[in-house]
Formats: C-alpha cells, structure tokens, sequence
C-alpha cells in the first residue's frame, strides 16, 4: 500500500510541475498564413460595416454614430495593412492575455 501511494504521489507531483512548467514557455506557434489572417479580416470588416448598416436602416443608431464607427474601422484596417497583424500575443505579451495573473507578474 505504500508503495502505491509512493508511486501515485510522485506521478502527480511529475504531472503537476510539468503542467506548470508548459504553461510558463512563452514561445507561441502559429500555423496560420498571413494570406488567412488578411482574408479573414477583411471578412470580419465587411461583416461589420454590414451590421452598421443595417442597424442604421432599423434606426438604432444615428448618422453620427454610424460615421465614427466607419472611421474606426477605417482606421483599423489601416493599422493592419502598415503594420501587420499580429496574433498569439496578448495582454503584457502573453499568450492571448493569460499569464501570470494581475499581481502576480507585478515587481514592486
């Protein structure tokens, strides 16, 4: 029995500081081209200058409201095009926002 127990605890030990130690690498991989991510984005502004249109025509929004959004993503898709995209990284760099948390990166 006790070497049962040996042996379960020193695999969950194993497992858990592995886990840890995976989440800790902060190399990303991305399969994807920069032909897909530039498709998918233009997609994805067409889809949302449609959902402006039609929230104009229901009168949801105002004429106003409805310029600073096409100004938006105006801007937007200029940002990308000058500059890239830019996936896998997140808040402070990390991998889409999850790192180590709120306090626990700090150094103060």
């Amino acid at each position: 029995m006790k070497k049962v127990l040996t042996v379960l605890s020193l695999v969950l030990v194993v497992g858990l500081t592995a886990t840890f130690a995976y989440a800790e690498t902060s190399e990303t991989t991305q399969n994807v081209d920069e032909e897909s991510w530039t498709e998918w984005f233009e997609e994805k502004m067409e889809w949302k200058k449609s959902q402006i249109e039609e929230a104009l025509d229901e009168g949801l929004i105002t004429e106003e409201e409805a310029e600073n959004l096409y100004d938006h993503f105006d801007y937007m898709e200029e940002f990308h095009n000058e500059d890239g995209f830019m996936p896998g990284k997140g808040f402070y760099g990390r991998r889409n926002g999850f790192g180590r948390g709120m306090m626990r990166g700090c150094r103060w």
